[in-house]
């Protein structure tokens, strides 16, 4: 009966899906916003210093403003090592890479902030001014990357989404599945030809970053349109329907639910080849900024040093 039970167990463990998300309530809050609240904190930490600039308690080149500074400098060198890690096998003993990226992510907002109290929000030489601005400008790619990145990937650090389940998610989402399609049959049909309509992929990089905000819209007036269609359709078999008339409400709320879970994989599907393409882009520049970062970090800190 043990071994029958521990089986069980085993196979039950091995049969779990590896992305299944169920658990505590909040420990999928704390997952799905942890990032959110990262960055609420690193925003207020820059209002804060943003207000307090004048203040003179900080100094670049003594106290804490200069230790504030090796921190910077010293994050930008860490960051190096997720590069480094996805690149090279044998630098797993440092630890998994969805560590690393998450490492990553950390250190490129921390470094910024840690540079801006560095210079007390000020700017001054500049050397100082191209170190800042490369600083800057690597967090801000850094926000655009994640963005992207989670558009195309099963949670933060989860793995690439194949376009295969994103079209089997709008095949599932069909309003036509189940006794719906019986009752506004011509919905089905609309939104099959809405869905070959938008489902074309990009073929410019223009095209791709101006996607997203077509679709938002389309994908939008879209569902008001079906759903005055569907208020119409049943009205009109309410007339010659009993049971209709007395569960109109009811069909209408099961169709709104249909058609906004239908259009929302309908536009993660159109979406795909667009931050996938974006996101390949986005890997060739973010890597030559980061070098340029570091070069002008070590330019900036042999001419304080030295002159």
């Amino acid at each position: 009966m043990v071994t029958r039970a521990a089986n069980a167990a085993a196979s039950h463990q091995w049969t779990k899906d590896p992305f299944d998300d169920s658990g505590p309530r909040w420990r999928e809050f704390l997952r799905r916003h942890t990032a959110a609240f990262g960055f609420g904190a690193a925003t207020l930490l820059v209002i804060i210093g943003w207000l307090v600039r004048d203040f003179g308690w900080l100094n670049a080149g003594t106290g804490l403003g200069y230790a504030l500074g090796i921190v910077s400098a010293g994050c930008m060198l860490v960051l190096l090592l997720y590069p480094l890690r996805k690149k090279f096998r044998f630098l797993k003993f440092i630890g998994p890479l969805s560590k690393w990226f998450r490492n990553h992510m950390v250190l490129g907002v921390s470094a910024p902030i840690a540079a801006l109290y560095h210079c007390n929000f000020q700017l001054g030489s500049l050397n100082s001014r191209i170190a800042l601005f490369s600083a800057l400008a690597v967090a801000g790619s850094g926000l655009v990357g994640r963005f992207i990145y989670s558009k195309i990937h099963r949670g933060l650090y989860g793995r690439k989404t194949t376009l295969r389940e994103l079209l089997a998610g709008v095949k599932v989402t069909s309003p036509g599945v189940g006794r719906l399609g019986n009752f506004v049959p011509e919905l089905t049909q609309r939104m099959t030809r809405f869905d070959k309509e938008v489902m074309v992929p990009p073929k410019s990089i223009l095209d791709c970053m101006r996607l997203p905000l077509v679709l938002f819209i389309r994908t939008r007036l879209h569902y008001f349109q079906l759903m005055r269609f569907t208020r119409a359709s049943l009205a009109y078999e309410a007339r010659d329907s009993a049971e209709v008339a007395k569960h109109q409400k009811q069909l209408e709320r099961a169709v709104r639910r249909h058609v906004r879970n239908h259009l929302y994989h309908v536009r993660r599907v159109a979406e795909f080849t667009a931050y996938d393409r974006l996101f390949s882009l986005w890997h060739k520049l973010h890597f030559p900024f980061f070098v340029v970062l570091l070069v002008t970090v070590v330019v900036h800190v042999a001419v304080v040093h030295l002159y």
